[in-house]
């Protein structure tokens, strides 16, 4: 949009009328084509006017333009147009900026989390390092053993929460790679469960696993396709209050998917749209906060399995009926 000397619209491009949507903006006042402009929360044209008289100015990051579909995030500038020495025009130039605010405000949550969810193993490394390093002397065997075993099991945590963060920043960057190699899904689920048998049974849960002796070789990276089936058993089992968890495997097209079936509480309609976006944690959408998570595991694990060109999806969710996860890989 270019604005004369006396604070008049003189020239619109196409995308900034609709935008603005105000036609024709040509002939008018530039305050009323921007009547919709916040600076700040406020109506504010002092860069216009500072502009007018030869000053290039930035619009600040507060810059937005209110709509009836809520306010639109801008980065603006104004820049004069001299013609034989003298101001002639005032361009003004800008863009929606939404992506880059959501992308700003998602980089500013994924670090607060990394911290936040960080802050907690690391507290108890350091208060039982503390502990023992003040009292090892009259502290029994056992109780020495006890508060070694709480270190090691926060170091365990925090190195899982660290591997979730760089995941998270190379599937960002593009930078994860795969290896596909033919392997044994069936075989590898049944790994998996018998690694958390423990966890179903300290819940008194059942894990019932229909071995597929037909259709077994799937082509895939073998250990992120492990890592993918620990987080959504797991999330079966850690959202699962009473009952347990069904896993099958099916052929469709040349894929073969690994279904996840738990008798859970279901997944609420208006959290199903947001399961796979980084920071969504399932509990919140199941009703169930007391489950701890720091909601990147469907986010990583969704990655995971398009990067082996297959697909993690929830094929079904119904209240206080469970939950159906599916993963699938091309067939080896």
């Amino acid at each position: 949009m270019c604005i004369d000397q006396n604070s008049v619209v003189q020239l619109v491009n196409t995308y900034a009328e609709k935008f603005l949507d105000i036609s024709p903006a040509v002939g008018k006042p530039y305050s009323e084509v921007l009547h919709r402009l916040r600076i700040g929360g406020k109506n504010d044209f002092s860069q216009f006017e500072e502009a007018l008289k030869g000053k290039s100015q930035i619009l600040p990051d507060t810059a937005e333009f209110t709509t009836k579909h809520g306010n639109i995030p801008i980065s603006a500038t104004l820049t004069p147009l001299s013609s034989n020495g003298t101001i002639a025009m005032t361009a003004f130039i800008f863009a929606d900026n939404s992506r880059n605010v959501d992308r700003v405000m998602e980089e500013k949550a994924f670090f607060s989390t990394a911290a936040h969810e960080l802050r907690t193993p690391l507290s108890v490394i350091r208060f039982a390092a503390s502990l023992l390093v003040a009292k090892i002397d009259t502290l029994g065997p056992e109780k020495i053993i006890d508060h070694l075993k709480k270190i090691e099991k926060a170091s365990e945590q925090a190195v899982d929460l660290v591997n979730n963060f760089l995941n998270v920043s190379r599937i960002d960057q593009g930078r994860l790679e795969v290896e596909k190699t033919p392997f044994d899904i069936v075989a590898l689920t049944d790994e998996v469960v018998s690694e958390l048998s423990d966890l179903a049974k300290e819940r008194k849960l059942y894990v019932h696993h229909e071995i597929s002796e037909e259709h077994r070789m799937v082509l895939g990276d073998k250990m992120k396709s492990k890592e993918v089936l620990t987080n959504l058993i797991s999330n079966g089992i850690k959202y699962t209050l009473q009952g347990g968890l069904t896993i099958t495997h099916q052929e469709n097209n040349r894929t073969l998917v690994t279904k996840m079936s738990d008798t859970g509480s279901g997944i609420t309609p208006a959290s199903q749209r947001l399961l796979f976006r980084r920071f969504m944690q399932v509990g919140a959408g199941r009703a169930q906060s007391s489950a701890k998570s720091t909601g990147l595991g469907l986010y990583i694990s969704k990655k995971f399995a398009q990067l082996m060109g297959g697909d993690v999806v929830l094929e079904s969710s119904k209240p206080n009926k469970g939950s159906t996860f599916a993963f699938s890989l091309p067939m080896g």
